[in-house]
């Protein structure tokens, strides 16, 4: 052999070396920005707001999603087949308003239950059907509200739910 043909030999095993390395290098990298992305999703949850609490309303305990900013209060709870007994929806309002609501989009009937800034409650429909794009009634408290909490239909009737009654809203 001469050389030339060994410094060829040497050249073109190093360039296939630094190519298994690159391989390597470029799975090490893909690893590494997989467990970032990892790390900054779990972080990113952890500081997320809760988006569900616990109500204790009429003597029940209820596991309620929070609608707190203008999209989840203007989807609530529509799309959905039906929710669990002892759950809901608590839209909490950034300013005491007569705030409305309707039944767009649902696919089972609510009871609603408006309360004040005490959190006491100020207001309440019963037995609301879900509506059709060409008719679908709204409903509005008589005086300010700063909440609103959606329940199964029936609720009210069941839980003797009368005006004045307040609720405390748990983690």
């Amino acid at each position: 052999m001469n050389d030339k043909s060994l410094c060829e030999r040497g050249i073109h095993i190093l360039q296939r070396g630094t190519s298994a390395d690159s391989g390597l290098n470029k799975v090490v990298v893909v690893a590494m920005v997989a467990a970032l992305l990892a790390v900054a999703g779990l972080a990113y949850l952890y500081f997320q707001p809760t988006t569900s609490a616990t109500v204790e309303f009429a003597g029940r305990s209820l596991t309620v999603e929070l609608a707190k900013t203008t999209s989840q209060q203007e989807k609530g709870l529509s799309g959905r087949d039906s929710m669990a007994p002892d759950h809901g929806m608590l839209f909490i309002f950034d300013h005491a308003s007569k705030w409305s609501l309707w039944m767009q989009g649902m696919e089972f009937p609510l009871d609603i239950i408006w309360f004040d800034s005490n959190k006491s409650a100020i207001y309440f429909v019963q037995g609301l059907a879900p509506c059709t794009p060409n008719e679908c009634q709204v409903y509005a408290p008589p005086s300010d509200a700063l909440y609103a909490l959606e329940v199964n239909a029936g609720f009210v009737t069941a839980n003797n739910v009368t005006l004045g009654k307040t609720f405390t809203l748990g983690g």
